[in-house]
C-alpha cells in the first residue's frame, strides 16, 4: 500500500508478523494518518497476537511537527496494539532526534539508538530475536 504527495511517500508492506513502513522525503500529518489507518487495517488478521514494526525511513527527512504529535499518538496505540518490538532504519540524525522525542512524548522507554539498524536485513534478524525471546 502507498500513500505519496509532492512531498513525500509512504509504502506499508506486512511480512508475516512484521509490518514494515517505507518512508521517503518529508512526512506531513496527511501521510501520517493515511499510514496509521493502513496499519491497523494490516493488524487486525493477528487477532491480538503479537506482531512488530520496522520503519525503513533512511531516506525520510523529517516529519512535520504536525505529523510528529500524530506519530506519538500512533506509538501509543500500536503498544496497546499488541507491538511487542520496533526496529528503525533512519539516516540523519535529524531523524533519529525526532523518533527519540517522539518515544518519550508518547511515554515509552525506548532508547531509539539501541534499535537503530543498518539496514532491512539486520532489522528483520532483531525483530526475529524478539519474537524467539518471547516464545522462551
Amino acid at each position: 500500500m502507498e500513500f505519496k504527495n509532492k512531498y513525500g511517500r509512504v509504502v506499508l508492506e506486512r511480512d508475516h508478523s512484521i509490518i514494515i513502513g517505507h518512508f521517503h522525503g518529508n512526512i506531513n500529518a496527511n501521510l501520517v494518518c493515511q499510514f496509521s489507518n493502513s496499519i491497523f487495517e494490516h493488524i487486525k488478521p493477528f487477532a491480538g497476537r503479537p506482531w512488530a514494526y520496522i520503519s525503513n525511513s533512511y531516506t525520510a527527512c523529517a516529519a512535520t511537527p504536525e505529523a510528529e504529535e500524530q506519530f506519538t499518538h500512533l506509538a501509543k496505540q500500536m503498544m496497546q496494539s499488541n507491538c511487542i518490538a520496533s526496529a528503525y532504519i533512519l539516516g540523519s540524525s535529524l531523524v533519529v532526534n525526532q523518533m527519540q522525542r517522539i518515544m518519550n512524548n508518547a511515554g515509552l522507554m525506548i532508547d531509539i539508538k539501541s534499535r537503530l539498524f543498518a539496514d532491512l536485513y539486520q532489522a528483520k534478524e532483531h525483530i526475529n530475536e524478539q519474537f524467539k525471546l518471547l516464545t522462551c
